[in-house]
């Protein structure tokens, strides 16, 4: 029995991402690789032309039962998504600018869960205290960083790679460390 809902799970996936990618591509210049996962409602979706998103990332831009916030994604034009990451618009809204570079194994999430003591964790609905992530144009975010809800990364930006961005940043300013500190202006 798992084995013909993992089958059917497979083609079902395989549907929606062709039925996904032949939207996306009516855009201009949309290159989505075969192995990505998208959990996506349409309404919650928009990608600009000359998006490129790398192999083996998962995208979800769902609205959530845990939430009163539409999960919504926003990619901009010429921006390039790399191989291994994560971007969960889910309880809040995630916008990436136009012109941005996102390396591999990148985190970006829109919301995290309430963690009330006395209660399961899995339970409990999504934290709308700090939501949303806002990435500006001509950003640069390096391999292995993580983006959390509530940060606003400001146009020019580079994040290094392993960052972890908890608050604001500002106007091309250059990130590091965990968290994240400015070491220099762009």
């Amino acid at each position: 029995m798992k084995v013909i809902k993992n089958i059917l799970g497979s083609i079902y996936h395989k549907i929606l991402f062709f039925i996904f990618k032949y939207r996306a591509l009516s855009k201009k210049n949309i290159i989505i690789d075969n192995t990505v996962k998208l959990y996506y409602n349409k309404e919650n979706l928009n990608i600009s032309n000359d998006v490129v998103i790398g192999a083996f990332t998962v995208i979800y831009a769902i609205n959530s039962g845990h939430s009163s916030k539409k999960g919504l994604l926003k990619i901009g034009k010429n921006t390039s998504i790399g191989e291994f990451n994560n971007i969960r618009a889910a309880g809040g809204e995630i916008t990436i600018g136009n012109n941005c570079l996102i390396s591999q194994f990148v985190t970006i999430v829109a919301s995290n869960h309430n963690i009330k003591k006395g209660e399961n964790i899995n339970g409990q609905g999504w934290d709308e205290t700090r939501t949303d992530v806002f990435i500006g144009d001509d950003v640069w975010i390096g391999a292995n960083c993580v983006i959390l809800p509530g940060v606003k990364i400001a146009n020019g930006s580079v994040i290094a790679a392993g960052s972890v961005v908890t608050k604001d940043v500002q106007d091309n300013s250059i990130m590091i460390g965990v968290p994240a500190k400015k070491i220099k202006d762009r």
